[in-house]
């Protein structure tokens, strides 16, 4: 059997297989709103004993967006949300949510003070608590595609100059102390981190990607925690999105500096997501529910 197909152990969460259901691909369809009355829709589609990873929840009101507008405070969501997860949960399927904030326009994240910055870590631990309380197996840290965390780590967006700008290790100040908040809630066990390597979609850029994300991966290795999703989007514009193993030296360097697991999530075929994991550059693949086809677009 292939490995793609085997069990894994991600931290505390035990999974029957490799084959994680994701919103991965969130970015193709901008405009469209995700409501409480949809949650347990691909819940019901979840192959028994994996993974489902959210589609964004904002983590406070000030968090909230157009396409995300629902958080935890919304009338309604939190009983909507128990139960979706029990649904999942009578699959023997794990849930963990995906904790959003999308971020600011670069001049005011350039100039967000201190307790600006203590008032968001403190919304991402409140609602990492909330989480916890309404049943989810943990929670992931979105840090990809021009969230917040994201507009701290990569030099074309962060033009501070305080302890959490310039250096690279001064601009993974931000994530790191969000990651230590909200392992302070869950155990580091249930806790992974969103990353989008090379992605352009709102503009991110950076002038080492490579530098940047491989000391990055190191540092979140050093924070314990069981796994990172890399995620690829349409948003990109590129044809092969911002997989890092399209370039064989950043792939060897990225995945030596994280020795957990690597969940990468994208339009694969099913041949290319067997092929990943087989060469052991991704632990298990993210897919939207039905998804993984002979006929989806990748490679």
């Amino acid at each position: 059997m292939e490995k793609l197909f085997l069990p894994i152990n991600i931290g505390a969460l035990d999974l029957a297989h490799r084959v994680v259901i994701s919103a991965a691909t969130d970015h193709r369809r901008i405009g469209e709103r995700c409501s409480a009355a949809d949650y347990g829709a691909c819940f019901r589609q979840v192959p028994p004993g994996g993974l489902v990873i959210t589609h964004p929840v904002p983590v406070s009101a000030n968090a909230a967006s157009a396409t995300v507008p629902e958080g935890f405070d919304t009338p309604g969501v939190a009983a909507a949300w128990a139960a979706a997860i029990s649904l999942a949960h009578d699959r023997k399927a794990k849930v963990v949510v995906r904790l959003c904030h999308p971020g600011y326009d670069p001049i005011r994240a350039a100039v967000l003070h201190g307790t600006g910055i203590d008032g968001v870590i403190a919304d991402f631990r409140r609602a990492a608590g909330q989480a916890m309380r309404i049943g989810f197996d943990g929670v992931e840290l979105d840090a990809a595609d021009g969230s917040l965390p994201d507009q701290f780590l990569q030099d074309g967006t962060n033009r501070r100059t305080d302890r959490y700008g310039g250096s690279i290790q001064n601009r993974l100040n931000f994530l790191c102390e969000l990651v230590d908040a909200v392992t302070g809630v869950w155990t580091a066990e249930r806790v992974g981190v969103r990353l989008s390597p090379f992605g352009q979609f709102r503009g991110m850029s950076d002038s080492d990607p490579v530098a940047l994300f491989t000391m990055l991966l190191t540092t979140l290795a050093g924070q314990e925690i069981p796994f990172v999703h890399l995620v690829r989007t349409a948003g990109d514009g590129a044809p092969l999105g911002h997989l890092p193993f399209d370039d064989r030296s950043a792939a060897d360097r990225i995945r030596s500096a994280f020795p957990s697991a690597i969940i990468v999530s994208g339009a694969f075929t099913r041949q290319r997501a067997v092929e990943l994991v087989r060469s052991r550059w991704a632990d298990a693949i993210g897919v939207e529910a039905g998804m993984l086809e002979d006929g989806a677009d990748g490679r």
